[in-house]
């Protein structure tokens, strides 16, 4: 086994110089911290993590790598993680960067362990590289992508939209339209299959695209028809207050006219003139189940294995999504142009 003192050997410099470039110290100049390393990879040279853990000392401190994203999930599920931590005894530090710079920071500063949102459609390749240098645990949240050496906790969002469709059924909804991005394929899939699970109705003009130009334009034409959607499920926050400014000024009300189910469940969904009906992962259970991912110790003598779970969605009942009432089909002709429907009147 190739060892820190063949490579110091093969470098001409000492065992010690070659133990702070390995970890990037900056002590190390630049040139010489990329001579050792491709040294290192030359003799395909493999860290002993288990020698490391013996010495290294427990900081108490996990990293928390965070998309630089905005939304209330996500200031929400910030502010659980640093609260479960503390209530275990850990201290959060938080970098809002790439995702292999940032595990190499959390290396040189030393902290336990390492935790991330997945927020990437896929992990880069240098990732693998800087996981193998790491230490401590790595949990990817989120769970789009899997990564060897990663701890893995998923959000079911499949059945989490299943679920929404499966609630507006049983009260009594026929009609149903989706708001939100073709690229939650996810979500969408879950739409999709409670509409053929519940034998709903649904076409592709009742597909509001939250990223299109003509999102409100759509939402406007689809309520002037006779068979509009008594029901709207949207995928995220973002889109449910887009779709409400849309809604506002052909004056279609929620959820009198149409019942709302929303995708995610935060504290500010209640707090609305009208409580929002969610769907999605329970934050506060998410956040307590990446904690005990984090901080369980396998028995004596065994080995710790990776963790692959996924956590089911929660839906929450409120006042946007009632039962079904006829005049929910009515088309709104006069909100958009101010004439009413012909009255044809016999004789």
């Amino acid at each position: 086994m190739i060892t820190i003192k063949d490579i110091a050997k093969a470098a001409g410099v000492n065992h010690s110089t070659v133990s702070r470039a390995l970890r990037d110290d900056l002590r190390v100049s630049t040139a010489m911290r990329e001579k050792i390393h491709t040294i290192a990879k030359q003799m395909n040279y493999v860290p002993n993590l288990a020698a490391k853990k013996l010495v290294r000392q427990k900081t108490n401190f996990v990293g928390l790598i965070w998309p630089p994203r905005e939304g209330l999930f996500f200031y929400n599920m910030n502010l659980q993680l640093q609260l479960e931590g503390i209530k275990r005894g850990y201290r959060v530090m938080q970098i809002m960067d790439g995702l292999t710079d940032s595990l190499q920071a959390f290396r040189q500063f030393g902290v336990d362990h390492v935790m991330f949102w997945d927020a990437y459609s896929t992990l880069p390749a240098s990732f693998a590289v800087e996981r193998q240098r790491f230490p401590g645990r790595v949990l990817a949240l989120g769970g789009y992508n899997k990564s060897e050496g990663v701890d893995w906790l998923a959000v079911d969002r499949s059945g989490a939209l299943l679920q929404a469709v499966r609630h507006l059924s049983a009260l009594g909804h026929r009609q149903l339209a989706y708001a939100g991005g073709q690229k939650n394929k996810q979500k969408m899939y879950g739409f999709l299959q409670g509409i053929a699970e519940c034998k709903a109705d649904y076409t592709p003009e009742h597909f509001f695209d939250y990223f299109g130009t003509t999102f409100e334009d759509d939402v406007h034409a689809v309520f002037q028809k006779p068979d509009r959607p008594s029901a709207i499920v949207v995928d995220s926050q973002h889109c449910l207050f887009r779709l409400m400014r849309a809604l506002r000024p052909i004056r279609v009300r929620v959820p009198d006219d149409v019942s709302v189910v929303v995708y995610d469940d935060t504290p500010e969904m209640s707090a609305f003139e009208i409580a929002f009906t969610t769907v999605g992962p329970s934050i506060p259970e998410l956040a307590v189940k990446a904690w005990d991912i984090m901080t369980a110790e396998p028995e004596p003598g065994e080995e710790r294995e990776l963790v692959e779970e996924m956590i089911g969605a929660v839906l929450v009942p409120r006042e946007s999504a009632i039962p079904f009432r006829p005049e929910m089909e009515r088309p709104f002709y006069s909100a958009m142009t101010g004439n009413k429907p012909e009255l044809k009147l016999d004789g």
